[in-house]
């Protein structure tokens, strides 16, 4: 059977087209300091009145490796769960989630993890320290790569994360 170039065509582009990448910017959201959930393009701050989360400007820039340069910042404050200081989203099997973060910590790096609305860990990402005098500073990066379809969370398992950006492509 020989295939028809016309179609084959058709078909890459629908795929394109279709392909789901989602991302959340710190740079594109207001100052603001969170006390309930806020949803943006799909994804939600969770936060409560016991447990915020604070958006924010940065006196001095962050730049990750890839050369995005962040200004504002999603500020944890402390320990999350699937219900508070978190980030929910939903995503499908196979797609990477692509994290741009840094530890409120000058000396200590600390850990991101992303679960399942289970509340199963799929990976544990380094938020690496804030330290370097360089400006603008640093920013890391780490990423994971979703085993289903369905909701995920972010959130710090112990002590403040600074988020930059996330990318679910």
């Amino acid at each position: 059977m020989k295939k028809n170039p016309v179609i084959m065509l058709f078909v890459l582009l629908a795929a394109f087209c279709f392909a789901q990448e989602s991302w959340l910017s710190a740079n594109d959201l207001e100052a603001a300091s969170l006390t309930s959930a806020k949803e943006i393009d799909g994804f939600t701050i969770l936060a409560t009145a016991e447990k915020g989360v604070k958006i924010e400007a940065m006196d001095d820039g962050r730049e990750a490796e890839d050369g995005e340069i962040f200004t504002m910042r999603i500020k944890l404050n402390g320990s999350g769960a699937l219900t508070y200081r978190a980030v929910s989203f939903k995503g499908k099997k196979g797609q990477k989630v692509i994290v741009y973060l840094n530890s409120s910590s000058k000396t200590d790096a600390r850990v991101l993890q992303l679960a399942d609305k289970d509340g199963t860990i799929i990976a544990s990402i380094t938020a690496p320290v804030d330290s370097d005098p360089a400006a603008p500073q640093p920013a890391g990066m780490g990423e994971a790569v979703l085993p289903s379809d369905g909701e995920f969370f972010l959130y710090s398992k112990s002590s403040g994360i600074n988020l930059y950006q996330i990318i679910v492509e």
